[in-house]
């Protein structure tokens, strides 16, 4: 059967969302779509929440994380229209509408939409939507958007896999981006895609997590440079955390955020930073001393 559009979910360490999801997305009710659900259980997460020929599981590799899920479901789906979801974020009801009503041109590569927080978040749980979504935490609609979050978004799948060479390391979308910005294509905004950040990791398992999501984007940032620039990142490594709490600051400030906050969110906010700037430094230290040894 020839789809009109897949959707890929990954499952990291939220399980506990899975029922919403999958009542969310109505899977029966979308014959028309294929849904791909990622996971590194041995159990099938969501064998008994969604049966049906349109439903498929796939188990990738122990230790895979969120964008090795999604490179494994884009490079098993079906649709080139391909929408990426993180079970950490249940789309609304209407998501789904919204996903089927993009038509993506032949000069767009992605279109993303935004992410609400659960009106029960505690501060750790605030401290991940800032570090992860304050960006994208407005319904906007912006035909030249200069970044998306794949979390919340549709790719065209034949775009995504012209950029062969970065498959094997998985979708890590900025770099992604970056290619599609150099071929001339454009990512777009758009207020039809909503979902609600809704956190399932613990304080230990997300803290692991930015250590390897730094550990990726200092790798990929080291492996662009010039030796000169790469010498100079990891020389300023050190300021990688005061530069990154400001920014998130500065979002949560500019809506008016800052005093509603629950208390200790700050805390959590420094502790996971500083697990992403201990990654990324090792990222940018590592392809530094690679470089060194081949030039030696």
């Amino acid at each position: 059967m020839a789809y009109r559009a897949s959707v890929v979910v990954a499952i990291e360490h939220s399980t506990a969302n899975l029922p919403a999801i999958v009542s969310n997305l109505g899977l029966g009710s979308h014959p028309e779509v294929e849904f791909v659900f990622c996971h590194t259980g041995r159990a099938d997460p969501v064998a008994s929440l969604a049966p049906g020929q349109n439903v498929r599981s796939i188990r990738c590799l122990d230790g895979a994380r969120i964008p090795h899920m999604w490179r494994d479901g884009i490079l098993s789906a079906s649709a080139e229209s391909v929408g990426l979801l993180s079970a950490h974020c249940i789309p609304t009801k209407h998501w789904m509408t919204g996903l089927l009503s993009i038509d993506l041109r032949s000069t767009e590569a992605a279109a993303g939409g935004f992410f609400t927080n659960s009106r029960d978040a505690t501060a750790r749980d605030w401290a991940i939507y800032l570090l992860r979504y304050v960006r994208f935490s407005r319904p906007r609609d912006d035909d030249r958007a200069l970044e998306v979050a794949a979390d919340n978004a549709v790719y065209k799948r034949s775009e995504v896999l012209a950029c062969r060479d970065l498959l094997e390391r998985g979708f890590w979308e900025p770099e992604y981006h970056k290619r599609f910005f150099a071929r001339g294509l454009r990512l777009l905004l758009t207020r039809e895609l909503e979902v609600v950040h809704t956190n399932r990791y613990s304080a230990g398992e997300f803290a692991a997590q930015r250590r390897d999501h730094g550990y990726a984007f200092g790798r990929d940032r080291g492996r662009s440079a010039s030796t000169l620039r790469l010498v100079l990142y990891a020389l300023t490594s050190p300021l990688i955390p005061a530069v990154l709490y400001a920014k998130v600051v500065g979002g949560a400030i500019e809506r008016r955020w800052i005093g509603r906050l629950p208390r200790g969110t700050h805390f959590w906010l420094l502790f996971f930073i500083l697990n992403w700037a201990l990654g990324e430094a090792r990222g940018l230290f590592g392809e530094l001393g690679k470089r060194l040894r081949l030039s030696s």
